[in-house]
């Protein structure tokens, strides 16, 4: 892709590739990376989809982005991505995939529409004393020394933060500001994390620094972002002909390594309790996503509190097997070997008591259940021990919620 002063070659469809038809492709991992992956290849590389295998260790895909309902636990999300603007892939890749809600209109269209016609900010975005506001009243305070942190660390090079911890390089007047309690609960970001992670995440949202306190700078799916995202986008691959083969772990790969070169020559996997594989020639692709955002997350219930799993992580010995083959496959320990300083702890709640969307609705100044926007983002409860923070999406967030239930996300950033 090239790109001039104008903009239409993101409008322009490539060539086809010499030689596409011949190839295969074969992805490990069914998160969002390898499902676009999938569909750019059919859109842009004109392969045809039942060249393509996708190999998922879970039954279902999405990764990161799920969004299910277990028969006996109930509604449960890991989590969510916060989405904007600037997603140009992301937005690129649905304006081609067709809306499952909306008839004769595509994802996008559908998102679009929906949040211009509810467009998403927060009227509340901390509180203290049970739920009294912390009147934030959207300001920063950050003094000239903090000031002068943030832009200190935007105009480092990265060798300069390699190696070093967010503590390490701000003062404390900055981590007395608002902005740091807006930016560490938004980001899921601690004190003793990387440094490089937080310079990289101020070029990446610079242009949205005016949106951060109140979230106008976000917007959100309908329902939660599997059945919103992952749904439309799995059953568009199936209808390209894009093979799943779920419950199918990945152990290892086999490279062919000669100078700069290094061939993919056999996958190895364990696939419904059967070891198995696959030989690749030189015209097979392989893509994988390495490392895992929910990698050993662990699931607890009512009466059950979540574990700490520190235990075999297949998608992290899977990048440490193949880095161990040669260092330009990376460094994943830099990564995935500090759980206890990484961790945080989530829960999705559904409000059977009925008193408790009138305590929702008198903090977030919305009636939540409009079906339009409630919180506008998490609300941090800034004297919890926990930093613990919460959100209602637009609701029902899952469609086979009853109308009388709200789904409701909570995080802690502190899960000791």
């Amino acid at each position: 892709m090239e790109y001039t002063s104008g903009n239409y070659e993101a409008f322009a469809r490539p060539r086809k590739p010499a030689g596409v038809d011949g190839k295969t492709a074969w992805f490990v991992g069914s998160g969002l990376a390898s499902l676009s992956g999938a569909a750019f290849l059919i859109r842009d590389g004109r392969m045809p989809g039942d060249k393509i295998t996708i190999l998922e260790e879970l039954k279902v895909p999405g990764g990161a982005l799920d969004g299910i309902k277990e028969p006996k636990k109930g509604f449960v999300i890991r989590g969510g991505r916060e989405m904007e603007n600037h997603f140009e892939c992301l937005w690129d890749l649905f304006r081609s995939i067709p809306s499952i809600e909306v008839e004769d209109a595509s994802v996008l269209d559908e998102f679009y529409w929906l949040n211009k016609d509810d467009p998403n900010f927060s009227l509340e975005r901390a509180t203290v004393n049970r739920g009294q506001s912390a009147q934030t009243k959207n300001l920063f305070t950050l003094n000239d020394k903090a000031q002068k942190d943030v832009t200190k660390i935007f105009l480092a090079t990265r060798e300069e933060m390699e190696g070093k911890r967010i503590n390490e390089v701000f003062s404390k007047d900055f981590f007395e500001s608002n902005f740091w309690m807006y930016w560490r609960t938004m980001f899921a970001f601690e004190d003793w994390h990387s440094a490089l992670e937080m310079k990289l995440y101020l070029h990446r949202f610079v242009h949205h620094i005016g949106g951060l306190p109140d979230f106008s700078a976000l917007k959100f799916t309908k329902y939660n972002q599997y059945e919103s995202l992952v749904l439309p986008l799995y059953r568009w691959l199936l209808d390209q002909g894009v093979t799943f083969r779920f419950d199918t772990t990945v152990t290892d790969v086999d490279f062919e390594i000669s100078g700069d070169r290094k061939q993919a020559t056999r996958i190895h996997w364990t696939s419904e309790g059967v070891d198995g594989g696959v030989d690749l020639g030189p015209d097979d692709l392989l893509l994988m996503t390495i490392g895992s955002l929910t990698e050993n997350s662990d699931e607890g219930d009512q009466h059950t509190p979540a574990k700490l799993n520190e235990g075999p992580a297949p998608a992290w010995d899977l990048w440490r097997r193949i880095a161990a083959k040669d260092e330009a496959f990376g460094r994943p320990d830099v990564f995935g070997s500090h759980i206890p300083e990484t961790k945080w702890e989530s829960a999705t709640v559904t409000t059977l008591d009925q008193r408790i969307p009138e305590y929702i609705q008198k903090i977030c100044k919305r009636d939540p259940f409009s079906g339009k926007v409630v919180t506008g983002g998490i609300v941090t409860v800034k004297d919890s021990s926990w930093l613990m923070s919460w959100t209602v999406n637009r609701q029902p967030h899952f469609k086979q919620q009853p109308e009388d239930q709200i789904v409701v996300w909570v995080y802690a950033l502190f899960a000791d």
